[in-house]
């Protein structure tokens, strides 16, 4: 029985206005498929059509049939033909995949087709197969956000056709590669069974020739036997035999019966069918074939289909009883051929890993996908935060019914962005400005619950209005124009956080900061990287950013700063302290200045000074207790303008003794100040040659990243960055990084190397030719792991208080940024960058990890990778770096015995490991030309004639390998994935005002054992649907973790609870899952098998019974219940 009161059990005596529930003679389901026969090749016609959400156009001029120009396709079309030919004869099957076009079609129609359309759905003749609200991505989307448009679709078909229009199968057939935790989701939302179209050549070979077409696949390791699904293998993809694609979109010849025709062409036409499902059946072990009768946008005319489609299997039909072939064809559906298979009782191969990378040829790996148009991805990210966000707020402030329009707005939103051409990238530039603009027109009008929310819960005197800001592009109408704002962040995430680095684009230099209680704190002030005044899409009067650190931030809550721009007159900010990225600028600078300050180891870093608010530069916080001196300001820099009067050793040594005193006195200074010059080009060398002022000792470094050129002044070896928890030096000649944790000691010693490859340019009409492009990576080399990387760099110092930065410039395309927060370092990457490049940003460390890393599944469970290998077949790589490739959502990490290094992305990304102790995660993507995969223009983001600028940060976890501190970086990951979201506003009124109002707030009444995840928290109806998860893995967990649910919130009251299944359309007991047998066992833990030998097979997991509202939480598991509730007042 399905949710929400919609269903009766199909017994039930209809209502005259019951449209769902079947009437006497009508079946649905797996009761309404055409019993296969047993002694013959059952051959299982499916008519379907693939419509994208969006790809060479964009979801509305799909429906609609606009611009076919571009491509011939009418959504709306298909579903008014098709709807016309199922009535018309009731033998007919289709099968319907995407609820975004169907919905949309749906609310158009006039109640008379609704009608018929009800009666198809009860009859089993239109069946729903997948049912989501798009045809997700399985490499770059989250497993929240692939969850939620699971949940979003089908609750749109349970609400409308009850029981029979609950899919029973997955239908992935276009996805590029395919995710173990979508099966693993799948498996526990209540699908019998997964289809797929796409996996890589070498993998479908070898299971062509082993008959291994169809497996029992494991989702999870840690939950065991409950996310085993059966998976199949589509023969062709998912278009028809060649020779019947029967569509205004095809040439094929249609089937003609007229015998008086010259044109007769039945025997020919049978014939050929036959022996096509006669040589597909050898590839399969059940005496059953699926043959896929429909491909992209098919079906705007249907009757052409249907009609041969009908003839097609009368007549093979024919021919097999008169030849005694032994082969029935019928229409039929993915579910009902799922059943044919079950009841053939066949043993299954098993599965336990996944399917990436994906390569279509020897030279078309599928892993570019994983990075094209990072700032989309970066968008997506963000938007679910939001989403997340507006949904519990929605519940928990007891928000007016009428914002569920504007929610569903949102999930609709969401949804679209999961489809394999939005998320992935892989689709035309307008079709992503069109994806972007009703993403951002969502997220704008769901702002409306933030503010109501939020004022309800801050209860100021005068409302104040939040707007949404971009910070990641440093702009923000609100900081920028108000003379006082507040500043509200908020935890959607149950855990408390101890700091959280908040940046704020402002004009110029002179704010106050205030916290919860009124209380002025610590600020930086900082000018605005010289990057970020390039961006073309930046809209701002910007020119610094005001950083502070929100600190004791609770669970499932939030807390209030208050920010005022200062009245006092400010200090004269003249610039001081020059950033010379040019050498020419420099020397230009000597000779202009009748004193120059050589210090130039400062940034133009401001601080708000706590008690007085009276701006003024502050020194480097003395990590090594030292006297801070000041430079000598004395050097006569005169005497080199007039060389021509001194001899040359004259001017040597005063050079010499210059540089010695400078040395000698910059080794006093707190590291954490120091800086290089810029270095020289070869050019700027032969040019200053004769100048007397070089010096005549060059420094050679056999490190490649290190210049050769001799540097203009010497300097100390390091910048040091320190806090409470941690050290990193920074070696400013190599760029070599030195990490020292304070509280466990551990060390390590890595390089973070930027650079890039060179995209294949070709013709691509043979692989040998083949471009890189949206979605294929192929850079122009194929044996060494070597980036092309920058040879010069200058580290600018940022150190200033609690903000412990470096900030590196490598060309004029990469400007990095590295900082601490707590005991992690991150690193934030601003890209410019030229066309045909793809850059990347890879970590080389001295660990021994024997060719194996790890690489997360929709961003939750790990999986071990190897290098150049597979763990199901023997694979041969032409092209070793893409096919080492895999995507990242949330983390990759290598490791050795004892310790464990880890990058979290902000978005997704693709990573690999190509050599020991190395890995990198790729960042942008800019080429020149298309791979011929059907986009049909190049991946060249550009505005206003400038490459799309990205701006991203990964966080770095140096882990020693306890229990303890792999829990510890579980939380952290968990926390970068989701960070608290920062909500602007104006103030209209003083701090005397902003103290009466309530500043801090958690929706917890208590704190949830660690490990414990509020996944979802949404309305759902008059009731709530909630989710919780132990996102601990089996090794890091107890049995279980327990969670009551009486204790949690704050402000609403569970009353009771009744679980579901993981997309909430159907009661948790009223699920049987099916048994397969099996040809051999499932290895106890994928990870450690593979490589491996010696491993145990698994076992059954054991199960907790709940103790009332006390929910137990296994490890990995995702519980999700309907609830009911009560607010408190």
């Amino acid at each position: 029985m399905l949710l929400l009161g919609v269903v009766g059990l199909v017994t039930t005596v209809p209502t005259p206005l019951d449209q769902i529930t079947p009437r006497d003679g009508e079946r649905c389901g797996y009761d309404s498929c055409t019993e296969a026969e047993p002694g013959v090749l059952n051959v299982h016609i499916v008519a379907h059509t693939h419509d994208d959400v969006g790809w060479l156009k964009t979801l509305d001029q799909y429906y609609y049939g606009s611009r076919n120009n571009i491509q011939k396709a009418c959504v709306k079309c298909i579903l008014n033909s098709v709807v016309k030919e199922l009535w018309d004869d009731p033998k007919r099957k289709f099968i319907y995949v995407e609820t975004a076009f169907f919905w949309k079609w749906w609310v158009a129609q006039p109640d008379s087709v609704k009608s018929q359309v009800h009666t198809l759905v009860r009859q089993g003749r239109l069946q729903f197969v997948g049912g989501a609200w798009s045809m997700n991505d399985e490499a770059a989307s989250h497993y929240q956000s692939t969850v939620d448009q699971f949940t979003w679709g089908l609750q749109k078909l349970n609400d409308t056709f009850g029981e029979c229009g609950r899919p029973r199968v997955g239908w992935q057939i276009d996805p590029f590669g395919h995710s173990r935790e979508l099966a693993a989701d799948l498996a526990s939302m209540g699908y019998d069974g997964l289809f797929l179209g796409r996996i890589d050549y070498q993998d479908k070979a070898q299971r062509l020739r082993e008959r291994t077409m169809e497996v029992l696949w494991r989702g999870s390791d840690d939950l065991g036997k409950s996310t085993d699904i059966f998976t199949g293998v589509l023969y062709n993809t998912y278009s028809p035999p060649p020779g019947f694609c029967f569509d205004v979109l095809c040439d094929d010849e249609p089937i003609i019966d007229d015998v008086s025709s010259p044109m007769y062409n039945v025997d020919a036409k049978v014939t050929m069918f036959l022996e096509y499902v006669l040589l597909q059946s050898k590839y399969y072990r059940s005496n059953n074939v699926l043959v896929t009768m429909g491909g992209d946008f098919t079906f705007m005319d249907a009757f052409m289909w249907f009609d041969n489609l009908d003839k097609l299997i009368k007549y093979a039909n024919l021919k097999s009883a008169k030849e005694n072939l032994k082969v029935k064809l019928f229409y039929s559906t993915p579910t009902c051929y799922l059943k044919a298979v079950k009841d053939a009782k066949p043993s299954l191969p098993i599965k336990q890993d996944d399917f990436f990378p994906y390569a279509s040829d020897s030279t078309a790996y599928w892993t570019g996908y994983f990075t094209s148009r990072p700032t989309t991805k970066r968008m997506e990210r963000e938007t679910n935060n939001y989403l997340q966000t507006f949904k519990m707020l929605q519940v928990l402030t007891n928000l007016p019914e009428s914002n569920m329009f504007i929610l569903n707005e949102l999930k609709s939103a969401m949804g679209m962005m999961q489809h394999h051409d939005a998320i992935t990238g892989t689709e035309k530039q307008h079709v992503t400005h069109d994806y972007e603009r009703i993403v951002a027109r969502a997220v704008d009008d769901a702002y409306i619950i933030g503010n109501q929310a939020l004022n309800k819960l801050v209860k100021p005197e005068t409302s104040l209005v939040y707007e949404r800001c971009e910070f990641n592009q440093s702009q923000c109408s609100v900081t920028e124009r108000s003379q006082a704002f507040v500043v509200t962040v908020f935890n959607n995430q149950v855990m408390p956080k101890d700091s959280s680095k908040i940046d704020l684009p402002v004009i110029g230099e002179g704010y106050s900061v205030y916290d919860a209680t009124g209380t002025n704190i610590p600020c930086v002030i900082q000018k605005l990287s010289s990057e970020y005044f390039s961006m073309p899409t930046r809209q701002s009067n910007a020119t610094h950013t005001l950083c502070f650190f929100a600190k004791n931030l609770p669970g499932l809550g939030y807390k209030n700063f208050y920010v005022k721009k200062d009245t006092k007159e400010k200090r004269d900010t003249k610039k001081r302290y020059d950033y010379y990225s040019n050498i020419n600028d420099y020397w230009k600078d000597i000779r202009d200045k009748t004193e120059v300050d050589i210090k130039n180891v400062e940034a133009e870093t401001i601080v708000g000074k706590s008690d007085t608010n009276v701006l003024e530069k502050v020194p480097v916080r003395d990590t090594l207790n030292i006297e801070v001196h000041d430079y000598d300001r004395d050097i006569n820099w005169d005497v080199l303008k007039d060389g021509d009067e001194n001899n040359e050793e004259e001017i040597q040594g005063i050079v010499k003794e210059a540089s010695k005193k400078l040395v000698e006195e910059m080794a006093q200074v707190n590291k954490d100040s120091k800086t290089v010059f810029p270095r020289m080009s070869d050019d700027e060398m032969r040019m200053l040659s004769d100048d007397p002022r070089m010096s005549d000792e060059p420094r050679i470094s056999d490190d490649p990243l290190v210049s050769d050129d001799p540097l203009v002044v010497e300097a100390p070896r390091d910048i040091v960055l320190e806090n409470d928890y941690i050290t990193l030096a920074i070696d400013k000649d190599s760029g070599w990084m030195s990490y020292s944790s304070k509280t466990e000691g551990s060390t390590l010693n890595y390089l973070p190397v930027p650079g890039y490859y060179i995209g294949c340019e070709g013709d691509n009409k043979a692989p040998a030719n083949r471009s890189s492009g949206a979605y294929i990576f192929r850079p122009n080399m194929t044996s060494s792991p070597d980036l092309i990387t920058f040879h010069h760099f200058a580290i600018t110092n940022l150190v200033q208080s609690d903000l412990q930065e470096a900030r590196i410039h490598y060309d004029t395309s990469v400007c990095l940024t590295v900082g601490l927060k707590d005991d992690t370092v991150y690193f934030s990457t601003i890209l410019n960058i030229d066309q045909g490049r793809e850059y990347a940003l890879r970590f080389q460390t001295d660990l021994k990890t024997d060719g194996a890393f790890y690489t997360d599944s929709n961003g939750r469970q790990m999986l071990k990778r190897i290098r150049n290998s597979r763990p199901q077949w023997n694979v041969t790589l032409a092209e070793p770096i893409p096919g080492n490739y895999y995507p990242v959502v949330n983390e990759i990490y290598i490791e050795d015995e004892d310790l464990r290094v880890v990058v979290n992305v902000d978005r997704a990304r693709g990573g690999a490991s190509l050599k020991d102790g190395w890995f990198e995660i790729m960042q942008h993507r800019r080429l020149k030309h298309d791979d011929a995969f059907g986009v049909g223009e190049a991946l060249n983001e550009t505005v206003g004639g400038k490459g799309l600028y990205s701006i991203d940060t990964v966080m770095l976890q140096v882990v020693p390998k306890t229990k303890n501190n792999l829990i510890n970086a579980a939380v952290r990951s968990l926390q970068f994935f989701s960070e608290p979201q920062l909500f602007v506003a104006e103030a209209p009124f003083n701090l005397d005002k902003f103290k009466t109002m309530k500043n801090v707030y958690s929706f917890l009444k208590t704190d949830l054992p660690k490990g414990v995840h509020l996944l979802t928290l949404e309305p759902w109806k008059n009731k709530i649907l909630i989710r919780f998860e132990n996102y601990l893995d089996k090794e890091l967990s107890h049995d279980y973790v327990s969670v009551d649910l009486t204790k949690v919130f704050n402000t609403i009251e569970i009353g009771s609870i009744k679980e579901t299944t993981l997309a909430a359309n159907v009661w948790l007991e009223d699920y049987k899952q099916w048994e397969w047998k099996t040809d051999e066992e499932f290895s106890e833990n994928l990870n450690k098998e593979y490589g491996n030998e010696d491993v145990y097979r698994a076992k059954d997991r054991m199960k907790y019974n709940d103790d009332g509202l006390i929910i137990k939480l296994r490890a990995k598991e995702i519980r999700t219940f309907v609830a009911e509730y009560r607010v408190k007042n």
